[in-house]
């Protein structure tokens, strides 16, 4: 009989055991399971926000594009009208007085500009973009002393239809920012561009 009690005393040890270690059990896959949904919302979180930034860069750097294209373009439309005006006698103050305000606006906005091309598309870009300000300078000392000579009603200072004159130049300088705008497009495309620095380019999330 006293063996059976000893029997009994025994298995009541080892029951506790096994509870307890199943409740550890219990508790630890709790544990982890509350860790790995923790990581999990976080690594989401950090996709989303990743992706944010990248549409963020996206639309900023596309807003960036149309503004130094809107603004070289204008100011190339307005050089070649006046140009045009000049050299065939056609409103000659009209198209000269569109342009000067249009050169006004440039220079208002040109260090901007510069300063927003190389944010969002690099420092070689911006050296492109520093490129045309010698030939838009060039343009305007032939406008101005096209406009001086008819404010004094004087001949034309010079044929600007002549083979290389102001008008082929100007022709020539319509492809160039063509070419650029297209360069900018490519890196658009390749979403070579970012929000916080231009190198290196964002990746796709």
């Amino acid at each position: 009989m006293s063996d059976e009690v000893e029997i009994e005393d025994d298995k009541k040890p080892r029951a506790k055991s096994s509870k307890a270690f199943d409740l550890t059990k219990s508790i630890l896959t709790v544990v982890l399971a509350s860790i790995a949904a923790a990581w999990i919302s976080h690594h989401y979180k950090v996709q989303e926000e990743n992706a944010a930034v990248y549409t963020e860069s996206r639309k900023a750097a596309t807003n960036t594009y149309y503004d130094i294209i809107d603004t070289m373009g204008k100011r190339h439309y307005y050089a070649l009208r006046s140009a045009i005006g000049f050299q065939y006698h056609d409103d000659e103050m009209v198209h000269w007085q569109q342009y000067e305000n249009m050169q006004m606006y440039w220079n208002e906005h040109r260090y901007s500009i510069l300063a927003l091309t190389k944010r969002y598309f690099g420092a070689a870009t911006e050296e492109q973009f520093k490129g045309f300000i010698p030939k838009f300078d060039y343009v305007n000392d032939k406008l101005v002393a096209a406009k001086n000579a008819f404010r004094d009603k004087k001949p034309m200072p010079e044929d600007f239809s002549k083979t290389d004159g102001l008008l082929d130049y100007l022709y020539n300088l319509d492809t160039e920012i063509r070419n650029f705008s297209e360069s900018l497009q490519e890196q658009l495309k390749l979403g070579q561009v970012d929000i916080y620095s231009p190198q290196p380019p964002l990746k796709k999330p």
